[in-house]
C-alpha cells in the first residue's frame, strides 16, 4: 500500500507539497518490513516459532508492526486527499439513502435520542479502535500463529481498499451536510464519556477545535464505512477461528451498525458498501489462502 500511495504522490506530484520526502520515507518503511519479516521467518522457520517466546522483540515487531502503519497511511490518504481537493460525493450518497427510504435514515432516527443510548453506541463506535488489538492478542497469546497471519491479511486488504475507495469516492458523512456538526453535543448528549471520544475522534479525523468550518478538514472516509467492515471481519474471524469470542463480536457487530447511523458518522449506503467490502474481502481472501492450512495444530 505504501508504494500505491508513492505512486500516486508521483503522479500528483504538482498539488501535493513535499511528495518526494513522503515517497522516500514509504520506500524505507517498506524496505524495512520486507527486511524484517524475512528475518523472523527465518529465524521461526529454523528454530521453530513455538521455541520463540512472545516477548521477543523481533518477534513483536513482525507481528505488530501493521497497528502503527495503518495509522501512517490513513494519515497519507488524508495528505492526498486534501491536496487534491476533489468533489464530496455526500450528495450523492444522501440521495441514494432518500430514494431507499423515502427519508434520511440519522433524522429520523433522532426520534430514539437518550443519553444513555448515546453513551453506549459511542462506547461501542470507538472500541472499532483498540478491538484489532485486542483480537489479535487473543491469538498471539494463545500461540495461534497462522490465523494471526490471516487475520492481517483480511484486515489490511479491506483497510487498504478502502483507503483508495476514499481517494475515488471522498465523502464526510451526515454529520455535516445533514446535521449542524456542533450541535450535536446540545441535540445527543451523552453521560459521562461521550464528549471525551467525540473529542478524540474529532482530532484523528484532522477536524482542530472551534473552526467554523470543519467540514473543510474532517478526512473523507464516509464510503465504504470501516468501522462496519471491520466489526463485521472480525466477527466472521472468530466464528472461523472458532473461537469463543464471536458470541461477544456478533451483537457488537449489529450494535456497531447501529452506532454508525445513530451518530450521524455514516450514511446507510456508506454500511451497506462496507458489507460488500466485506463480501469481496472474504472471497478474494479464500481465493489466495485456497490451498493453505490457516488453522494452528492442537497440539502446537
Amino acid at each position: 500500500m505504501l508504494i500505491v500511495l508513492s505512486g500516486i504522490m508521483l503522479y500528483f506530484n504538482f498539488s501535493i507539497s513535499d511528495w518526494y520526502i513522503y515517497i522516500i520515507i514509504n520506500l524505507f518503511i517498506v524496505w524495512v518490513i520486507y527486511r524484517l519479516v524475512n528475518k523472523y521467518e527465518y529465524l521461526a522457520e529454523t528454530k521453530g516459532e513455538k521455541n520463540i517466546t512472545n516477548l521477543n522483540p523481533l518477534k513483536i515487531a513482525r507481528y505488530w508492526y501493521g497497528v502503527a502503519a495503518i495509522l501512517f497511511i490513513f494519515k497519507q490518504v488524508y495528505i492526498i486527499g486534501y491536496s487534491l481537493k476533489p468533489a464530496d460525493w455526500d450528495p450523492v450518497f444522501m440521495r441514494m439513502d432518500f430514494a431507499i427510504f423515502g427519508l434520511n435514515p440519522t433524522q429520523w432516527v433522532y426520534r430514539f435520542e437518550n443519553p444513555l443510548l448515546t453513551e453506549f453506541l459511542q462506547i461501542v463506535y470507538v472500541y472499532y479502535y483498540p478491538m484489532i488489538v485486542v483480537f489479535g492478542l487473543e491469538l498471539y497469546l494463545w500461540h495461534r500463529y497462522r490465523e494471526f497471519k490471516y487475520t492481517i491479511f483480511i484486515l489490511f486488504f479491506s483497510f487498504f481498499t478502502s483507503y483508495i475507495l476514499y481517494l475515488i469516492f471522498p465523502a464526510n458523512g451526515p454529520r455535516f451536510h445533514l446535521h449542524d456538526f456542533y450541535a450535536i453535543s446540545s441535540e445527543m448528549p451523552g453521560i459521562l464519556l461521550t464528549e471525551p471520544i467525540r473529542a478524540f475522534l474529532n482530532f484523528g479525523e484532522s477536524i482542530p477545535p472551534g473552526v467554523p468550518n470543519p467540514q473543510d478538514y474532517v478526512q473523507r472516509d464516509a464510503m465504504p464505512s470501516l468501522h462496519t467492515i471491520t466489526a463485521f471481519l472480525i466477527m466472521y474471524l472468530s466464528w472461523k477461528f472458532r473461537s469463543r469470542s464471536f458470541y461477544f463480536y456478533l451483537p457488537y457487530f449489529f450494535c456497531m451498525v447501529a452506532a454508525t447511523i445513530y451518530l450521524r458518522y455514516h450514511y446507510v449506503v456508506d454500511v451497506f458498501g462496507g458489507l460488500l467490502m466485506c463480501v469481496f474481502t472474504i472471497i478474494v481472501g479464500l481465493i489466495i489462502y485456497r490451498n493453505r492450512d490457516i488453522l494452528t495444530p492442537k497440539n502446537t
